[in-house]
């Protein structure tokens, strides 16, 4: 029987489906998230939870909660960041939808973690990977939690000119959601200034 209070992912597969097996080596195998996913070769559910419809495809990744389907994914062709928005979309509060898929930014002092110090990893609040350490954090004053270096191939940059600027944004390399903004006006080894929006980060101690 499954803890059907929380949210939990079910992957529904089938035999010889190329696509669920695409998608154990790009989603499931690199799973971080501490949100419970399991994969089951048949049609029907686990006992206590309910499907809202029959399933048509596979593979179908149903999103439960307190027993019940929330949402649903039908299909993967091999498009990772469709995914993870998807899944975005059901985990994140309408706030944080707001800077992940649309650049948005948090009020200065005002997000989550500005004053932070704990030992410990900054991650992807939908897949779980590392983006930052603890110990690479340092107050800037800006009102964004700041840090100097992230994990190493947990971002990528893009160039950005919107607003009449020139900046380079963060995105989580993981989902490819919105995080924040680098500038060269950080402290050593690096010198760089990752200025990022605290709600789309999850803090977990060491």
């Amino acid at each position: 029987m499954h803890d059907t209070s929380a949210k939990q992912l079910i992957v529904f597969t089938a035999p010889d489906c190329a696509f669920c097996k695409q998608f154990k080596q790009e989603i499931v195998a690199q799973w971080q998230s501490d949100m419970p996913i399991q994969e089951i070769a048949t049609s029907q559910p686990p006992d206590g939870l309910i499907l809202e419809k029959p399933l048509f495809a596979t593979p179908t990744i149903v999103l439960f909660q307190q027993g019940k389907e929330i949402a649903r994914y039908t299909g993967y062709e091999g498009d990772k960041m469709r995914f993870w928005k998807w899944l975005g979309f059901q985990l994140l509060t309408p706030d944080q939808q707001r800077i992940a898929f649309e650049q948005g930014t948090e009020r200065p002092f005002t997000g989550s973690h500005l004053d932070e110090k704990r030992p410990g990893t900054f991650v992807d609040p939908i897949t779980g990977a590392p983006i930052f350490r603890t110990d690479t954090k340092f107050n800037s004053g800006t009102g964004w939690p700041s840090f100097f270096n992230p994990v190493e191939g947990a971002i990528v940059l893009v160039e950005d000119n919107s607003h009449g600027m020139h900046r380079v944004e963060v995105r989580s390399a993981s989902s490819g959601i919105h995080l924040g903004h680098v500038f060269d006006d950080g402290p050593p080894p690096t010198g760089k200034r990752y200025c990022i929006n605290g709600n789309v980060l999850k803090f977990i101690p060491d």
